[in-house]
């Protein structure tokens, strides 16, 4: 890496305190590299660097499936299985917080929900 481009990133890292971010980059069956999935996610550090590792873990699968190679390709063997909902129930944002609250999901159970939950992976409950 450049001077410049070390710079740039440590500015970028710091202006964004308490924020996770992450996008795929990909090259296209005509070599062009590109960037997508641009996702972003602020309040629980540790909840959140999962919630971005499913995002970017399910776009890096929906790319190869469009022949595109992914140069993250650790993404594609991440198994984003999800907890089911307790019985009698419809995972929503608030139950799934009250579960990990309560230590009855683990930090990646409950950042995975909540990226499951927001690209509509599973059905929720209105809040």
């Amino acid at each position: 890496m450049k001077p410049v481009q070390i710079t740039a990133l440590l500015l970028t890292i710091t202006a964004l305190p308490g924020c996770t971010t992450g996008q795929l980059s990909y090259v296209t069956p005509g070599g062009e590299h590109k960037t997508a999935c641009h996702t972003e996610y602020s309040g629980q550090p540790s909840v959140d660097n999962y919630a971005v590792e499913y995002i970017l873990s399910y776009c890096a699968t929906e790319a190869t499936k469009q022949g595109h190679t992914v140069s993250e390709q650790h993404l594609l063997d991440i198994n984003r299985t999800l907890p089911a909902a307790p019985a009698g129930k419809s995972w929503s944002h608030e139950l799934a917080r009250q579960l990990h609250q309560a230590g009855q999901l683990s930090d990646k159970e409950y950042g995975y929900l909540i990226a499951a939950m927001d690209l509509g992976h599973i059905e929720r409950k209105t809040e």
